[in-house]
C-alpha cells in the first residue's frame, strides 16, 4: 500500500557474540517494532507476490504459496466472476492497512483501498452499502460513481515511549534490566560478555523485505538478514520436517 512518509531508514542496535557471528537480540522502540508488527497484518496473498519481489536476497519459495500465487495470476480474466476477484486474491485489502500506512516503513506496495457508494444517496436503493470497487453496479443495480475519501487517523501499533527488546528468533519483549541480563544470555548460552559486540545498523525496506522472507523460513531471522545476508537454509528445513515427524510417531 502507498505511504505517506519518506521511508528513511530506522536505526537498529544489535548485541552480537562474535564467537558465532549470530545475534543475541535487537534494542528498537517504536519504528522497527512497528514494522514486525506490520507482518501479521498482511494478507497471504500480499506475502506470496512480495517473497517473489528482489531485495538483497532475491526471491524466497515458501513451500507451494509462490507456484499457487503465480498460477492464479496466469489465469485469465475470464476464469473469474470479474476481474475484480482475480484482483482480490493478487492485490488483496489489508484489513490494518489504516494502521500500516503511517509506519516509517511500510513493504506493503498494494494500492490504498478506494471505497465506493451508489448514485442513490438514500435507504431506498441499497441502504448506502460501502463497496470497494466500481467495476460492478451495487445490490440495487445502480452505479457506484461516488467516490468517498476516508481519512486516517491511527499511527502504528506499540506506543511511542515504549522500548522493545527482540530475540533472534524474533521474541519481542519490554526493555528492562531484568530481560537484559545474564538470564537471557545464558539461555542464548553465553556463559561471558568478551565476545559480545554492539552494532548499530540502518534498516531500510529493502532489508525489512529480507526479514520477511527469513522469518517464513529460519529460525534466525535476525542473524541471517544483517549477519548472513541470507536465510539459514538448514534451519529452515528442520521447520519444514517437524510437524511430519510428529505425525509419524502418531
Amino acid at each position: 500500500m502507498a505511504n505517506d512518509k519518506t521511508d528513511e531508514p530506522v536505526l537498529l542496535k544489535l548485541l552480537v557474540d562474535t564467537e558465532t557471528d549470530k545475534v543475541v537480540f535487537a534494542e528498537a522502540g517504536k519504528d522497527f517494532v512497528d514494522v514486525l508488527c506490520s507482518f501479521l497484518t498482511l494478507p497471504l496473498g500480499t506475502i506470496a507476490r512480495l517473497l517473489q519481489k528482489d531485495s538483497n536476497m532475491g526471491p524466497v519459495k515458501v513451500g507451494c504459496l509462490n507456484s499457487l500465487y503465480q498460477s492464479v495470476a496466469d489465469l485469465s480474466k475470464r476464469y473469474f466472476l470479474t476481474k475484480t476477484h482475480k484482483k482480490m486474491l493478487l492485490q488483496p485489502i489489508n484489513s490494518s492497512e489504516d494502521y500500516c500506512n503511517s509506519l516509517t516503513l511500510n513493504i506493503d506496495d498494494t494500492p490504498l483501498a478506494t471505497y465506493f457508494l451508489c448514485t442513490i444517496v438514500d435507504d431506498s436503493c441499497c441502504g448506502n452499502g460501502l463497496y470497494t470497487s466500481s467495476d460492478n453496479n451495487c445490490a440495487g443495480g445502480n452505479p457506484l460513481t461516488h467516490l468517498v475519501s476516508l481519512k486516517h487517523f491511527h499511527e502504528g501499533f506499540v506506543t511511542s515511549s515504549a522500548s522493545f527488546v527482540i530475540t533472534d528468533d524474533l521474541i519481542v519483549m519490554p526493555n528492562s534490566k531484568h530481560v537484559t541480563s545474564f538470564g537471557l544470555l545464558q539461555n542464548c548460552g553465553i556463559k561471558t560478555t568478551s565476545s559480545l559486540k554492539e552494532m548499530t545498523f540502518e534498516v531500510t525496506k529493502e532489508k525489512v523485505l529480507d526479514l520477511l522472507k527469513c522469518a517464513l523460513i529460519s529460525k534466525s531471522p535476525l542473524t541471517d538478514t544483517f549477519l548472513r545476508n541470507e536465510p539459514s537454509v538448514e534451519e529452515s528445513s528442520k521447520i519444514l520436517n517437524y510437524d511430519v515427524e510428529d505425525i509419524a510417531d502418531i
